[in-house]
């Protein structure tokens, strides 16, 4: 079976519906595993129906019928970044947040693509972020960030609303091969 062919593109509120579903199916999968959803969907559509110039929603999409897959918030600044220290506020980061995919497809390895994508895109910016940042609220996936999609511990803190988090962070990277698998509706310079 060929490899699948996504589209990385800014959502838009036409994508409500799709996004709502893909949350949806998240929380009850999660929910049937005895595991709770940090309530980071209802943040990530509020974003989208009142969109921005500080953030964007990002979604992949399957070339060949447009179905989503998985979908992040994208901020282009670490000035409003809770846990990070002053300092670390001052260096060049974006964060990547809100990441959600599809439990239908969990073996494609979507949470990698989203954040090899992310990591390409800032990467071939005229002015390139130092760092991506995220935040990280389940020990299991604080290891699947680490070994799996190649994000750094900084530290964890305590977040009044999540509990213990993990703050991350990986070093934005090109991956001239990733256009063989992601092609990107989102041109250089968006943000």
């Amino acid at each position: 079976m060929p490899q699948p062919v996504y589209v990385m593109r800014r959502a838009t509120t036409a994508d409500l519906k799709p996004i709502a579903d893909l949350l949806e199916a998240r929380r009850l999968w999660l929910l049937n595993r005895g595991r709770r959803s940090y309530g980071q969907g209802n943040a990530l559509l509020g974003l989208l129906a009142q969109p921005d110039e500080t953030s964007m929603v990002i979604g992949l999409f399957t070339a060949t019928d447009n179905q989503l897959r998985g979908c992040s918030m994208l901020f282009p600044t670490a000035a409003a970044a809770p846990g990070w220290t002053a300092s670390e506020r001052r260096e060049r980061a974006w964060i990547l947040t809100m990441s959600h995919t599809h439990p239908d497809v969990r073996g494609d390895r979507i949470g990698w693509l989203m954040t090899m994508w992310a990591s390409d895109y800032a990467a071939r910016q005229p002015d390139p972020p130092t760092w991506m940042r995220c935040r990280v609220p389940h020990p299991a996936l604080i290891a699947h960030h680490r070994d799996q999609l190649g994000w750094q511990l900084v530290r964890s803190v305590r977040d009044p609303d999540l509990g213990e988090i993990a703050l991350m962070q990986r070093r934005p990277e090109s991956s001239p091969g990733l256009s063989a698998v992601i092609t990107s509706r989102i041109p250089v310079e968006v943000l």
